[in-house]
């Protein structure tokens, strides 16, 4: 008796390990629907490239290599630019980015302060000029393909 009790509690033991669980078939809307649900819309697998960043291969040192270059293209392009100001100007302007599946970026809308409004075209075309003048892009990437992103760049803007 007690060898049997012991066989019994053995194999209830053992037996809790094997997964009962039933396959089922589900459908490919229910397979999207939950492929969805946790797909990260904000994340996106490699971001933009610029031409000049191909060659380092950790993916933060091509994310820190693509906000250098646009940083020091800006820097560069408010600094050629020739704007003379009866006023000291110091504002925070927000860009917003976006670097399209073929790799074209383009200006989505700058915002400015109101008390800068009167600045407006001469800062649009200064960041649309250098916007044109940056080095070939490359696309982001999410799952294998390529993607639309948008990024919101600020940028300050001093005179002194």
């Amino acid at each position: 008796m007690r060898i049997t009790l012991i066989f019994i509690f053995f194999f209830l033991l053992n037996s809790c390990e094997y997964d009962f669980q039933i396959d089922r078939k589900i459908s490919v809307d229910e397979f999207i629907n939950e492929e969805l649900k946790s797909f990260n819309w904000n994340e996106v697998d490699q971001y933009p490239v610029f031409e000049n960043c191909l060659e380092l291969n950790d993916v933060s040192q091509k994310n820190k290599c693509f906000v250098e270059t646009i940083t020091n293209n800006f820097t560069a392009n408010l600094k050629k630019n020739n704007l003379v100001l009866n006023r000291t100007l110091v504002d925070t302007v927000n860009m917003v980015l976006m670097v399209d599946k073929k790799g074209l970026i383009s200006v989505e809308s700058i915002n400015i302060s109101k008390k800068n409004l009167q600045y407006k075209e001469v800062i649009n075309s200064s960041f649309n000029n250098t916007v044109s003048n940056l080095p070939k892009l490359y696309p982001a990437i999410k799952r294998g393909q390529q993607v639309d992103v948008i990024f919101t760049m600020p940028i300050i803007i001093s005179t002194e």
